[in-house]
């Protein structure tokens, strides 16, 4: 489960659970706990991208070449991905051209066995609307594997591309990077495993970061960064994998003119679900002498629905319990 707590006074919670503390102190010393779902398969981490983060970074500003980093899920001489980091040719005199690419590339090292892909990156059946050309990003609770939410695309998608074209731009066109503070979308793939020979299914969370620069009298927006925050697969052949699920809190308010409403906003990794799917429960206290009940004052709502590039997003509204001097709150999916 995946933590946030709004303290007054000092954390007891692991380390692990401080790295998810979302700070907030009311002036009635109130405090609110939030918990959110996160339910993962027992998957084993791909050893061979390891140590998590794996940081990608591209060339120097200006340089021709293009930044390529080979994986390999499962460590040794096969490569199962390129990831591939076009070069900035925006600022270079002669091959100037508005657009930077980003790709993973799956790799068939066998070439007398074309037919064996040994890595190829997989889409969920849809496209953002404007361009199917880039690598559509599997939301939690969906599955990866040979099911209808699954599909091998026809052509080299692209994992992201910064465009740079006119006044009106530059734009960034990324599934991972156009839900601010929530980029729990993951990259699903099969590869061929080099231990059994057998097809795997698994996924990559991966972050893409731009940044502007000035080039000249103009300001372009460039690759920053590719992070791959985790890489797992499923050691039994052809077996499905759940993307995780998980739930992130936005924001957390208190109206003292509204007698002191708290307004949680918060959003999960997955698409539309009613918002009865969410209880707000609340405690007095936390660990092992935590009461949690369902909060009876308690409204959630559904305040966005999901669509291509982001999930929905949910509103979870109460009041302080009357005489209250410490209180938590935690959002829990049923």
């Amino acid at each position: 489960m995946k933590n946030h707590k709004i303290p007054t006074e000092p954390s007891r919670l692991t380390a692990d659970s401080q790295k998810r503390l979302f700070a907030y102190s009311t002036a009635a010393s109130l405090g609110a706990f939030f918990a959110g779902q996160n339910a993962e398969a027992a998957l084993v981490q791909a050893s061979g991208l390891g140590p998590y983060p794996l940081v990608v970074l591209p060339q120097p500003l200006g340089s021709t070449n293009a930044t390529d980093h080979y994986l390999s899920i499962e460590g040794g001489s096969i490569t199962n991905f390129d990831l591939n980091i076009y070069p900035d040719l925006l600022s270079h005199p002669t091959n100037q051209w508005p657009a930077q690419l980003i790709q993973l590339i799956g790799f068939v090292p066998d070439t007398n066995n074309p037919a064996i892909v040994n890595g190829h990156p997989l889409c969920p059946p849809f496209s953002d609307g404007t361009t199917n050309a880039y690598i559509g990003a599997f939301f939690g609770g969906m599955i990866i594997g040979n099911n209808t939410n699954t599909f091998t695309p026809s052509y080299l998608p692209s994992l992201g591309i910064s465009y740079n074209y006119t006044s009106t731009y530059p734009f960034v066109n990324s599934h991972w990077t156009e839900v601010p503070g929530f980029p729990e979308e993951y990259v699903g793939f099969k590869f061929t495993s080099s231990v059994d020979g057998q097809n795997h299914y698994g996924y990559m969370d991966m972050q893409v970061n731009f940044k502007s620069a000035t080039i000249g009298s103009a300001t372009e927006v460039l690759v920053q960064s590719v992070v791959i925050n985790d890489c797992r697969y499923e050691t039994t052949p052809d077996a499905s994998v759940s993307v995780p699920s998980a739930i992130k809190i936005s924001s957390f308010t208190r109206d003292p003119s509204q007698n002191n409403l708290i307004t949680i906003d918060f959003g999960p990794n997955w698409a539309n679900d009613n918002s009865s799917t969410y209880v707000l429960e609340t405690s007095p206290t936390l660990g092992p002498s935590a009461a949690w009940v369902t909060d009876p004052q308690a409204l959630v709502v559904q305040t966005g629905t999901a669509n291509i590039d982001a999930p929905a997003t949910y509103q979870a509204l109460t009041y302080p319990t009357t005489g209250a001097t410490t209180q938590f709150w935690r959002i829990r999916k049923q």
